[in-house]
């Protein structure tokens, strides 16, 4: 296979994928793979830029690769994962973009091999100096289809239990001011988020439309402003919905630390239950010292109460937050910003050495490179997203802890969150786990401990447990257990290689399902 054959491939892969057979994907992901990489050296020179390339092969040995609690099947599942990072540093465009085709081949044929496309990017550009932006997101991955399935959060083997989703986020905004003379500023954002849904269950398509402006006072120590929000839902299989929102507010900086806020304004809506009416609320943000910060909010609204809090506070080497969410969110805003999830990033952030480095993108970087020394995952996820096209009101609790030593990481977290759609949602659920329960419950905790056993070499244990359940009526309950122990060490300057056993124990409407592996993962990056 030539250059010249390098678009058609891609279009077989993207366009006939159910068609292709494993032995054709497998040649064209390697093509492509290959000409990625060696592309790279050239694009990486150019000023600014910066690609990464690396490719990863990983072997599962499972006696239960189904996760089935009737007919389970062993099966063992190569899988090859060639990965292209391209980032921009400068001071108008930001740009961080990962791009994995994913090809897994089963060895006994339990399912069809296939080839995934994953992707993760953001961008951000400044159009007009400090005045308008353009920023975007693009997210594809396989996801749970149902939260009462037995498939763990991390886990994307099971091709009959997981979905394929892709989000794009597309915000032009005037983050700079515009001033009106020395009376007030005006700033404002307009977001269309589109969420699109593949597989056997749930598919369709969620569109959000969001606009926010802003109308504030000039800089003092008691200031205005006003607020102007509009949010609008389609979707192929939930009702339309729409809200518009004015609020006025006083605000109140006591001195640098300390800021009060007190706000009155009117909402509409056309949700089922009340529509409209009064808004009311109040928030602060205290910052103490560099070390600690608290911040709370609390609304008043026609349909329900919404709220806020969050406080975090970090030590030489610990670094602790606990979080309180009560707002409306979907499928979209679950997957660009998911509940259930910890970010180790976050917290290491805050922590020496790598809270002393001023430049994000070198933070970040080092932060990914001890991460990877130690074995650890940058992402712990112990709850699935409830895929559901319908607007929801969601309640979330999170507390999470990161301790650092010379040669150990300790990192705890617990998440618990109701989800309820008859506040938010219009007309009855279909399709999705909203139409088996109106409100689902769930609750987990993952902890992980990394141990520095040489200067190559790490062990990581991780175990994590959830539940989700439906309401008493309902009868749907699903407990899932799952265990990692990974041996990993350095086998040359950009080699890395890992062995470890994962053991899952779930218990979901059909009976238990138990799930034991060995993993091997082989990971090279090329510069």
């Amino acid at each position: 296979m030539d250059t010249a054959t390098a678009a058609p491939c891609v279009v077989m892969l993207v366009k006939r994928l159910p068609e292709v057979s494993s032995s054709q994907a497998y040649r064209c992901v390697r093509f492509v793979s290959l000409s990625a990489l060696a592309l790279a050296p050239t694009v990486a020179a150019a000023e600014g830029w910066r690609v990464n390339t690396a490719l990863t092969t990983r072997v599962i040995a499972s006696d239960n690769i189904n996760y089935s609690a009737i007919s389970p099947q062993s099966d063992s599942l190569v899988e090859l994962n060639p990965r292209v990072n391209l980032t921009r540093t400068s001071p108008r465009l930001q740009l961080n973009l990962t791009y994995t085709p994913r090809y897994l081949h089963y060895v006994e044929e339990t399912f069809d091999s296939r080839v995934a496309h994953d992707y993760n990017g953001t961008g951000s550009v400044e159009i007009v100096d400090d005045l308008f932006f353009l920023s975007g997101t693009a997210i594809s991955a396989q996801r749970n289809q149902s939260i009462f399935n037995a498939v763990p959060s991390d886990n994307q083997l099971s091709p009959n239990q997981l979905n394929r989703t892709r989000t794009y986020s597309l915000t032009p905004s005037f983050r700079g001011t515009v001033r009106l003379g020395d009376i007030a500023t005006w700033r404002s954002s307009y977001n269309i988020v589109r969420s699109e849904t593949a597989g056997s269950v749930n598919a369709g398509t969620l569109t959000a439309e969001t606009f926010n402006g802003t109308l504030a006072g000039a800089p003092a120590t008691l200031s205005w402003q006003v607020d102007v929000n509009s949010t609008k839902t389609s979707s192929d299989i939930a009702r339309a919905t729409d809200r518009q929102r004015v609020t006025g507010s006083l605000i109140y900086k006591y001195d640098a630390t300390l800021r009060l806020v007190g706000r009155y304004g009117y909402e509409d809506t056309n949700f089922s239950n009340q529509r409209s009416g009064n808004t009311y609320g109040a928030g602060f943000s205290w910052n103490p010292s560099l070390r600690t910060s608290i911040s709370g909010d609390y609304d008043d609204r026609p349909f329900a109460s919404t709220s806020s809090f969050n406080i975090s506070h970090r030590m030489p080497r610990i670094a602790m937050s606990a979080d309180y969410r009560r707002t409306l969110t979907n499928r979209a805003e679950q997957i660009l910003s998911p509940s259930g999830a910890i970010d180790l990033a976050e917290s290491l952030a805050l922590l020496e050495p790598f809270a002393s480095e001023s430049d994000p993108v070198q933070r970040l970087r080092l932060i990914e490179n001890f991460l990877r020394d130690n074995g650890l995952s940058r992402f712990q996820v112990a709850l699935s997203p409830i895929l559901s096209d319908r607007q929801f009101l969601q309640t979330r609790w999170q507390v999470s802890a990161t301790r650092t030593g010379v040669r150990n990481t300790v990192s705890l977290s617990y998440f618990r969150t109701e989800s309820n759609s008859g506040i938010g949602g219009i007309g009855p659920a279909v399709g999705d786990d909203f139409a088996l329960s109106p409100i689902i419950r769930q609750n987990g905790w993952t902890a992980s401990y990394s141990h520095r056993v040489s200067t190559d070499s790490s062990v990581n244990l991780s175990y994590t447990s959830s539940k989700s359940n439906g309401t008493s009526l309902s009868g749907l309950g699903t407990n899932r257990d799952t265990l990692n122990a990974t041996w990993s060490t350095r086998l040359g300057t950009r080699s890395n290689g890992s062995i470890g056993l994962r053991m899952t124990r779930a218990t979901v409407t059909a009976g238990d399902v138990d799930e034991n592996a060995v993993i091997a993962t082989l990971s090279t990056r090329f510069n």
